[in-house]
């Protein structure tokens, strides 16, 4: 499937990969690849049933095998997460240059309230992360794109105030999940210094956010109910 002029996504019933025609930018806190990185592919890969620990236990291996497996070359970006593919939701809104097009897979049977204690993993078959790829043909600076990141978060935690999310503690609302992870993906002209909430590109970005966050849940299992 095209997402964009170079870009593709590719689905399996085990993972969703994002694939690049030629490196793109890619500022992530992915447990593989994480960091800023130039990126031929995010993947992101559902780790579930009795292999869980190991592929969890080294995210590293686990990747570098199924790229193996694959035939890929270049960088790999890697999330995890215990939400299916089957669970993706993807939005696009294509304000022209602001334009963002998000993937989002949601699950929050580990959602946890910031500042409060971490709660236990859950298993993988348990459905918890929301992990977030959020792509924009726009040049971001270094700065652009941690800002991107930090408003993903903003984001993500207003939608499951909104939809009256809340951790299995009961302490506060949901603003994620133990196990999140974001990546920003941008085009190569370095020129777009800022996408906060006072720009184009940060409405349409948080406003994706949300949508896509939404849709993945509603898709699955009922969130645990306000307290």
């Amino acid at each position: 499937m095209r997402l964009a002029s170079g870009i593709q996504l590719e689905r399996t019933t085990e993972w969703t990969a994002v694939t690049f025609e030629r490196p793109r930018p890619v500022l992530s806190s992915a447990p593989v690849g994480g960091g800023d990185a130039l990126a031929a592919r995010i993947v992101n890969l559902w780790v579930d049933g009795p292999g869980a620990g190991a592929a969890c236990a080294d995210p590293a291996g686990t990747f570098a095998r199924l790229a193996a497996s694959r035939g890929w070359s270049g960088e790999t970006v890697g999330l995890m997460t215990g939400v299916p593919p089957g669970r993706l939701a993807l939005v696009r809104l294509a304000r022209d240059p602001a334009g963002w097009t998000v993937l989002a897979t949601a699950g929050t049977r580990n959602a946890h309230h910031a500042g409060e204690p971490a709660p236990a993993p859950a298993p993988a078959a348990a459905a918890g992360t929301i992990n977030v790829i959020a792509i924009t043909g726009q040049g971001l600076t270094g700065a652009a794109r941690a800002e991107a990141i930090g408003l993903v978060a903003e984001a993500k935690a207003s939608i499951l105030t909104d939809l009256d999310v809340w951790p299995a503690s009961g302490e506060g609302q949901a603003t994620g999940t133990g196990t999140d992870a974001t990546a920003v993906v941008c085009g190569d002209a370095n020129d777009v210094s800022y996408t906060g909430h006072h720009t184009d590109s940060g409405v349409e970005l948080a406003r994706a956010v949300r949508e896509a966050i939404a849709r993945s849940l509603a898709l699955g299992p009922a969130a645990t109910p306000g307290g």
